[in-house]
């Protein structure tokens, strides 16, 4: 079994309160419960910042308060702000591979806290890059990924 670090992306935790598509949302969950579990999961303040937009945007109903506190728990995994040493590895991302800023600071971020994957939708599942594979929770299993590692 893996005990390296996944950076999760801010579309997975959208996908796992998602209702849109339950398939999708239960496959988010499981990666997220998977991984709090092992404790391998990773993330920063970018991360919460989006994740926090979203809910105020989707989720009007719910309070302050409520929303605060589990973005609060959510911290556990990692709330460092974005530095400069982030944005000089964005831009080596954005170089080699495209994507779009917020992506390539996202990277930049997981990179930089010695993840080894990144979990997300949005990119090339299994590129590889500053020793950092790209996996899309879609299309692998949590168990795939730490049985197989």
């Amino acid at each position: 079994m893996t005990t390296e670090r996944v950076f999760v992306d801010t579309n997975v935790l959208i996908y796992a309160r998602d209702a849109r598509s339950i398939e999708k949302r239960q496959m988010a969950t499981t990666w997220l419960l998977e991984l709090g579990a092992r404790a391998h999961a990773s993330l920063n303040l970018q991360v919460l910042n989006e994740l926090t937009r979203w809910i105020l945007k989707n989720e009007p109903y719910r309070s302050r308060t409520e929303i605060q506190k589990e973005i609060d728990a959510l911290r556990v995994w990692g709330d460092k702000p974005l530095s400069a040493e982030d944005m000089k590895v964005a831009w080596v991302v954005r170089d080699k591979l495209g994507y779009q800023w917020f992506d390539c600071l996202l990277l930049a971020a997981a990179h930089l806290q010695g993840c080894r994957y990144f979990l997300t939708e949005d990119m090339a599942h299994g590129t590889t890059f500053l020793d950092l594979t790209l996996i899309n929770p879609f299309r692998l299993t949590p168990d795939d990924l730490f049985l197989r590692n």
